[in-house]
């Protein structure tokens, strides 16, 4: 279609006008900047759309900056520049879900910091990688 009406073919789909309406309804500066070529998304990493929107609902609720980006100082963070996109946080949190090996080292590793150290990750329980 995208040839037939000579625009670029990107990997956008209606999962990404979810995105968009989601981030617009929550009154977010940038609203398109929430979308994240959806049918990549699903294709690599077997991620629905509704899934992808409760993720941004996750990832809003760490109050982004005007820019999107969240603030964080961690193993999410790759490009060690102190935040992450949206779009950035789906792809560490999706591939994170595709290793059941790396989700039970996680829950242990922060299981184990919670009982000897008392600290706490919330973030972790809230996206879903580790149980409360």
């Amino acid at each position: 279609m995208a040839s037939a009406l000579n625009v670029v073919q990107t990997s956008h789909s209606y999962g990404d006008l979810m995105l968009l309406m989601k981030a617009a309804e929550l009154q977010q500066e940038r609203p398109w900047s929430y979308m994240v070529e959806m049918v990549r998304i699903e294709s690599l990493y077997h991620i629905s759309s509704l899934e992808a929107v409760d993720f941004l609902d996750k990832f809003l609720s760490m109050n982004p900056d005007t820019s999107g980006c969240v603030k964080l100082h961690d193993f999410l963070d790759v490009e060690k520049n102190g935040s992450i996109t949206f779009k950035q946080f789906l792809f560490e949190v999706a591939h994170v879900m595709k290793k059941p090996l790396l989700m039970q080292a996680c829950e242990l590793a922060f299981a184990e910091c919670d009982v000897t150290n008392g600290m706490q990750a919330p973030w972790l329980v809230e996206i879903g990688i580790c149980k409360a």
